[in-house]
């Protein structure tokens, strides 16, 4: 018996400044006359090409493709005529955005069908999907957060000392200056209890909170004793 086979297993449908999809055709004139399956698919694959057109900005690209195609074929070919990454490309067709995998016939795509390509800035997609991992509640934090509640307690009664003397400037008191400088030393040893606590996650939330908290005592301390002995002499 005599087969009778050509020189290329496939066939390019070339057309003047047009991107062509090759389609494979069969080689052996007596094999099965049934058409080629589709590994993955029961159904037969066809061999014919349509023309469709993609519109990207003012261009417009003229594509040959195997009807069987899918969007991620059509962003291929697209590559070397616009210099753009198949990851960066979006296709609409009728204004709904299609998947790679998705083949143009289940779409509705037919000869002389008009596409969209918008172009995705680099690795915009995989920003907006890639969500930043929750922080899990560990032993460790918790401590954390246990040793910087212990020292919230004594900022607390460090915040009523200080508003008492508050009161009592305000009142036009004369408050001893030792008063003052016990204060802004009972202060300075809560800021290094704090520092002195590693944390992470809520745990250094809440230790920046009191940090400033007591920083914020601070100058409330400073300023109290200037306004208490502006021109007055000193005990």
């Amino acid at each position: 018996m005599m087969h009778h086979s050509t020189d290329d297993d496939s066939e390019l449908e070339l057309r003047p400044d047009a991107a062509t999809i090759p389609v494979q055709q069969s080689v052996d004139a007596a094999s099965d006359s049934r058409p080629p399956q589709d590994p993955d698919s029961s159904s037969p694959v066809s061999n014919h090409t349509i023309s469709i057109t993609v519109s990207h900005d003012s261009s417009e690209h003229l594509l040959h493709v195997p009807d069987h195609a899918t969007f991620g074929d059509v962003k291929n070919a697209l590559v070397q005529k616009t210099e753009l990454e198949a990851s960066n490309m979006k296709l609409l067709f009728s204004g709904d955005e299609k998947d790679d995998a998705e083949l143009l016939q289940a779409a509705g795509v037919s000869d002389g069908s008009n596409l969209v390509l918008v172009e995705e800035e680099p690795n915009k997609r995989e920003e907006e999907q890639v969500e930043p991992p929750p922080v899990m509640m560990t032993e460790e934090i918790a401590k954390a957060i246990a040793a910087v509640q212990a020292v919230t307690g004594d900022i607390d009664e460090l915040s009523d000392r200080v508003v008492a003397l508050e009161a009592a400037v305000d009142g036009g008191t004369i408050v001893a200056v030792k008063e003052f400088d016990t204060a802004a030393e009972m202060l300075m040893r809560q800021l290094l209890k704090l520092d002195g606590i590693k944390a992470a996650g809520e745990a250094r939330v809440q230790r920046k909170a009191e940090v400033r908290r007591v920083q914020k005592l601070q100058e409330d301390v400073d300023t109290l004793k200037a306004r208490c002995y502006r021109a007055k002499p000193q005990l």
